[in-house]
């Protein structure tokens, strides 16, 4: 099917260039094949949003995947952008804006789920778990559904190799359905928590997951994961407080939206104002954002806006202030 790039848009305007990178991708030198990738990830799924160039640019890429054009250093690079078009339709599906888009996304994408299922069969070790996640992200789409059982087996079948960390694998296992629930009492902390994250409402998954909150959470578990996990099970705040602090203290500014500033957003759901005096637990959490040098440089809108949306002051001084 021929394609009117011109009558599309990608984050930067119309996609007249596009096409040039995706031939880029087969026959480029290294300096233009990173310009293709960058091209992807920068203007035709920037930041996780689809433009209406993104469709048929995953089944150009899926294409390429396909025929084997796609130049070998790209293979990797060309799955992520493919799973992170999946995940772009499954984080945006109840997103209004973009209802227009993503039927089509999400019929492209799961064209790509026969392509890459055999790429992971064959996968060299070293890049298997990272094939698996992409292809996991794909699996998670409804129309992928009845493919999740067999895409399990592979998956399964490549975490007992040992090939990465077993709680990435079993993180991919919990996403395709496969109840883990045997794992919570396993001796790795790490799966016993993967196995949590999976099973919120078992018995003791709540607890696990708020007793790793406090600390760094262990390797293969991610703390966006379980700072978003913690605010779902807790009862509320002041449950969390302890722990959200020393989050909050230590975290750096790219928490602005799943870390620190998602503890900000939990512990404000209304702004402070000044009839509204902080409760204790809302000035713990201030004293240790004021700690946190990573989080006032003057020129971060992202971590001044956390701020202003809670009804906090925007300068450490003030802050620190407020908090006494």
């Amino acid at each position: 099917m021929t394609v009117d790039w011109s009558r599309l848009g990608h984050a930067y305007g119309r996609a007249t260039d596009t096409p040039g990178h995706v031939a880029a991708l087969e026959f480029g030198d290294a300096d233009a094949r990173q310009a293709a990738l960058d091209h992807l990830d920068i203007a035709v799924l920037h930041q996780g949003f689809p433009r209406t160039a993104t469709a048929p640019t995953v089944r150009a890429v899926t294409a390429l995947l396909a025929e084997g054009r796609a130049h070998p250093d790209t293979i990797e690079p060309l799955l992520e952008f493919l799973g992170d078009a999946a995940t772009s339709v499954t984080d945006l599906a109840d997103n209004r804006y973009f209802a227009g888009i993503l039927p089509d996304l999400a019929d492209a994408v799961a064209q790509a789920y026969p392509v890459v299922l055999p790429l992971l069969a064959a996968s060299p070790p070293d890049r298997a778990l990272l094939r698996a996640e992409n292809l996991v992200a794909i699996a998670r789409l409804r129309s992928v559904a009845d493919r999740r059982e067999e895409l399990a087996v592979l998956v399964l079948e490549w975490s007992e190799r040992g090939a990465g960390p077993q709680a990435e694998w079993l993180r991919c296992l919990g996403q395709l359905g496969v109840d883990l629930r045997d794992r919570l009492t396993d001796p790795d902390p790490a799966i016993r928590l993967r196995a949590a994250l999976a099973h919120e409402d078992a018995p003791g998954a709540r607890e696990l997951i708020l007793a790793a909150l406090a600390g760094p959470p262990p390797p293969g578990v991610h703390q966006f994961a379980l700072v978003a996990a913690a605010i779902r099970v807790a009862a509320d705040f002041d449950e969390i407080a302890t722990a959200a602090c020393q989050v909050a203290g230590r975290d750096s500014w790219a928490g602005f939206d799943d870390g620190w500033g998602a503890l900000v957003r939990f512990a404000f759901p209304k702004p402070y104002a000044p009839h509204r005096p902080l409760t204790e637990p809302q000035r713990a959490l201030v004293r240790a954002l004021v700690t946190n040098d990573q989080l006032w440089d003057s020129t971060n809108g992202s971590c001044r806006l956390v701020f202003t949306r809670a009804g906090l002051p925007s300068t450490r001084s003030a802050c620190g202030r407020l908090a006494g």
